[in-house]
């Protein structure tokens, strides 16, 4: 979830009541039910700005109950103001990361869902300006060290001042996994849409579409299905910024 400084309140509270929402789809909802008989699925949030910080602790979803809760948590977050205001989406990747490997579930599909309306533009600055597959290494050495570790990163690209397709080409060069894909949403209005497809598809462990094969920010969103001491599904969640 980004809060970096070209996130507006309006803008904050549109991918706020997006996620919410999301967690509120039937659909959605019918699909992380399908794993209860596993354990359920586990999710956590992070947002993300020049720094990046944990908001929401990791939470099993497995009954509608746990999953309204979250819903609700989700639609009360409050926006970390602590951790800056420029972009550094590695950062929210390593926090990401390093939150799988110390959630105690072990994971059956860990997915790291990052979302946001920018490119990395701090520590260290990587170029934004077009073409937007320019190269990051930061985000790719994160990207690659995702990989290495088992988790698949998929991306919610809001696109807007990068033109039509500008997050989106930056997410597909620099932050999504070989194994993942990318949503687009076209501007911040269009964020419920995409979100609800994205983790629809998540969730299902869906296979990237033939044009998002070689393929993710403003916040990051880390999905992650997993299991403790038994066969628990779960998804993290970040927010990117």
């Amino acid at each position: 979830m980004d809060v970096s400084g070209s996130i507006s309140s309006a803008e904050y509270d549109l991918q706020r009541i997006g996620y919410k929402n999301a967690f509120l789809d039937a659909s959605v909802q019918s699909r992380i039910l399908s794993f209860a008989g596993e354990g359920g699925i586990a999710v956590n949030v992070v947002q993300f700005g020049t720094n990046a910080a944990e908001v929401i602790g990791w939470t099993k979803l497995d009954s509608l109950a746990s999953i309204l809760n979250f819903a609700n948590s989700l639609g009360t977050l409050v926006r970390n103001g602590g951790i800056g205001t420029s972009t550094d989406v590695q950062d929210g990747m390593l926090l990401s990361r390093n939150a799988f490997a110390t959630n105690n579930y072990e994971g059956k599909r860990k997915v790291m869902d990052v979302s946001g309306d920018g490119f990395q533009s701090t520590d260290p600055i990587c170029s934004g300006l077009s073409p937007y597959n320019t190269p990051c290494a930061a985000t790719q050495a994160e990207r690659d060290a995702a990989a290495d570790s088992g988790i698949t990163i998929n991306g919610l690209a809001i696109e807007g001042d990068m033109g039509a397709n500008g997050v989106t080409t930056w997410y597909k060069t620099n932050v999504v996994t070989s194994d993942g894909f990318v949503i687009t949403a076209k501007d911040f209005a269009d964020f419920e849409r995409a979100a609800v497809t994205k983790i629809g598809r998540e969730i299902n462990g869906e296979l990237p579409e033939p044009a998002s094969l070689a393929l993710v920010g403003l916040g990051l969103i880390a999905a992650c299905l997993a299991r403790l001491k038994g066969h628990i599904a779960c998804a993290a969640l970040i927010d990117r910024r």
